[in-house]
């Protein structure tokens, strides 16, 4: 189960780089070449640019003749392993191998099936599995590589992979009945990682059935003082219970377990309810509320099958991305309704939650609208937060600002007749997204409040919004280093909260701190994969865009062509009003400029004309490219314009002055003296080497 498939080349990177050719070590030659290697083994199916296999082997001060070495030297390569395993492809270079030729990924292919063993109740079947993941491990991954940006950050991910699945088998561990065993291995974890509520919570279970109770309760004691040194937070409700169910002597904690998470309460409906309206961890609601609704489906318990399928739909809209998960949730929300009163509150409720994954892959809001006057009309301040929160979330296209507004602030009033502390949470976090997307200058002040809610106590899926919210005011600032360490811990923070936007919203933010540090043709490859990931909302186009744009600026316009072509359709008009509307816009003007593109430049205009005063931000205020006035003034640039340009460029000026976004500042200073100059009337000269001035005097201040 563990080995590799393939027959022919076999990589391994998590330990020492090693090659193996038909099952035989094969020596490829010097440290370069091994980094070359490893570059394109990190990216394997993708194409590397030859400017960033430069970097990987020089960093940012490549020699004169870089691009011609990196192609001696990938010829060299070649000849060291199997010619057909590098090809070329503009606008670099591809290692064609099976995926399971790597061993990370095979790791990750194992780790995910004994992850999903364990949510199905099969600890035994997951504990081979993970058990075969973690033998694959030798060392550190790309352990030999730490001087090259993009491996170290790959082996950090891997690493953090590596760990996960060491959690996940000891859940599987515990489940199947081990105990005493692991509690010298979760001491040495707990001391290496003592932010981790959930190895406390395994080493606490592990004690108390090894009838160590006093050292349970000791184990719990650390922890909460480690939390509370380290962040001021007291432990989570789930380590809380278990501290509870010690100190009860609580037969449960004996039990042998079948579910996924060995320290759960049994009962899965209030873990799951507990888990998404109190701490908004959508990973473990969703595996709590699988079980509940196959219990309850078996049992024909109707009302927690309901219940369950409705914690199912989780905070957002549309979290069940690819085709069989979104179809399987609609059939659960439609089989738990058919069984009800339709004049059952659970039904009103399923209704909405029907209406808005209906209208949101659509592109509509007429049903979800339908549905909140029904619940306006009635006496279920439930029924009716949740309506204007899901509803709220159907409208996030740049036509719908004002009616955005009034939903989130009435939101945060029905909060105080529901009871829930969630809708309360949702309201405030609403109300904080709109008044960025509207290049509202109190925003900030919106989300230090949303902040001091959520230090109140955690929410895992609105503090993953908020953070990606200051990864974007710290591109904003210019302060990219600083950005790009937060977007990644970010997204961190949104896979382990189950977020389905974590990669989504790591790569759109990536790509903002690329096109601001004048970088963004690196990213060729990522983008190439990430417009097919499955985890993108269905209404998303602006991966296309940023490819577009990426190749573009790399010099590959057939790349750049294309993804145009595939962003445009048979007409730009069609693109869904989502909240990916405007910065999708933006890449095509920006493209249809580099590709002297005047008929799509004069169709973007006439669809951004509308939102000019609105700053072009990706979904919910993650990332922000600038003042819409921006594009427009490209497009005018590429239709000839040259009177049009200029104004639109120097409203971009201020508007960006007034976001305190500089990166976008410079950029607009720049377009306009370019601008000026193209157009050459009295006194453009003078204005446009002025503009030029003040751009290189701002850029000075950016950290890359």
């Amino acid at each position: 189960m563990v080995g590799n498939t393939t027959g022919g080349v076999d990589l391994g990177v998590l330990g020492p780089f090693e090659v193996r050719i038909s099952g035989a070590p094969r020596d490829v030659g010097g440290p370069r070449l091994r980094t070359l290697l490893a570059v394109l083994a990190a990216e394997a199916g993708h194409v590397v640019s030859v400017p960033a296999l430069g970097r990987a082997l020089w960093g940012e001060r490549p020699p004169g003749n870089a691009d011609r070495t990196v192609r001696t030297y990938l010829s060299r390569l070649r000849g060291s392993v199997d010619p057909r395993l590098i090809l070329t492809r503009a606008p670099g270079y591809v290692l064609h191998v099976a995926p399971e030729a790597l061993d990370s990924a095979r790791f990750e292919q194992l780790a995910a099936e004994g992850r999903r063993a364990l949510a199905a109740g099969e600890p035994d079947v997951a504990r081979e599995y993970l058990a075969g993941a973690l033998a694959l491990w030798r060392g550190n991954a790309y352990e030999e590589f730490d001087d090259v940006e993009t491996l170290k950050a790959e082996g950090m991910r891997l690493d953090r992979l590596r760990h996960n699945a060491v959690q996940d088998r000891i859940d599987a561990d515990l489940a199947t009945g081990e105990d005493t065993g692991l509690i010298a291995e979760l001491e040495a974890l707990t001391a290496a990682f003592p932010g981790h509520e959930r190895l406390w919570a395994q080493l606490m279970t592990a004690l108390y059935r090894a009838g160590r109770q006093g050292d349970a309760l000791e184990a719990f004691r650390r922890a909460r003082h480690g939390l509370i040194t380290a962040s001021g937070v007291e432990p989570s409700p789930v380590l809380a219970q278990v501290h509870r169910q010690v100190l009860a002597h609580d037969p449960g904690l004996l039990a042998v377990r079948s579910g996924a998470v060995a320290t759960v309460p049994d009962d899965a409906l209030a873990a799951g309810e507990h888990a998404l309206l109190e701490d908004g961890d959508l990973r473990t609601s969703r595996e709590q509320f699988d079980v509940a609704y196959r219990r309850a489906e078996q049992a024909g318990d109707t009302d927690t099958l309901a219940r369950a399928a409705l914690g199912l739909g989780g905070v957002w809209v549309h979290e069940h991305r690819t085709a069989a998960t979104s179809a399987l949730l609609r059939t659960r929300l439609r089989y738990a309704l058919d069984r009800l009163d339709p004049a059952a509150p659970l039904a009103q409720r399923l209704r909405t939650r029907l209406a808005g994954e209906e209208d949101y892959e659509a592109g509509t809001h007429e049903k979800i609208l339908a549905v909140l006057e029904r619940t306006r009309a009635g006496d279920d301040p439930v029924a009716h937060a949740e309506a204007l929160s899901i509803a709220h979330h159907c409208l996030l296209g740049p036509d719908d600002t004002a009616v955005r507004h009034r939903l989130a602030t009435e939101l945060v009033g029905v909060s105080t007749r529901s009871g829930r502390r969630t809708d309360l949470v949702m309201g405030v976090l609403w109300e904080t997204v709109d008044q960025f997307l509207a290049g509202d200058p109190h925003a900030e002040r919106m989300l230090g409040e949303l902040d001091d809610l959520l230090a109140a106590r955690k929410h895992l899926a609105a503090g993953f919004v908020a953070d990606a919210v200051k990864v974007m005011l710290a591109i904003r600032a210019g302060r990219f280093h600083e950005a790009e360490q937060g977007a990644q811990a970010c997204a961190e923070l949104g896979q382990a909260a189950g977020d389905v936007d974590a990669l989504g919203w790591y790569g759109a933010q990536l790509v903002a701190i690329r096109w601001f540090q004048g970088r963004l043709g690196d990213l060729v490859p990522v983008l190439d994969g990430l417009m097919h990931s499955p985890t993108l909302s269905a209404r998303d186009n602006s991966y296309y865009a940023a490819l577009a744009v990426a190749a573009a600026s790399a010099g590959d316009r057939r790349t750049a062509a294309g993804a145009l072509a595939r962003l445009c359709g048979d007409d730009l008009g069609a693109l869904p009003r989502s909240s990916t509307f405007l910065v999708s816009l933006c890449g095509a003007a920006e493209t249809a400029y580099l590709l002297s593109d005047a008929e799509t430049a004069t169709r973007v205009s006439e669809l951004l004309r509308p939102f000019a005063q609105l700053p072009a931000m990706a979904s919910l205020a993650i990332a922000c490219f600038g003042s819409v006035h921006y594009p427009l003034g490209t497009a005018a640039l590429t239709t000839g314009d040259l009177d049009r340009a200029v104004a639109h460029l120097r409203a971009a000026v201020h508007h960006n002055l007034a976001l305190s976004h500089w990166p976008a500042v410079v950029f607009s200073r720049r377009r306009q003296a370019e601008a000026l100059l193209r157009r050459g009337g009295v006194g453009d000269a003078v204005a446009a080497e002025r503009e030029l001035r003040a751009a290189d005097d701002e850029a000075r201040i950016f950290t890359r």
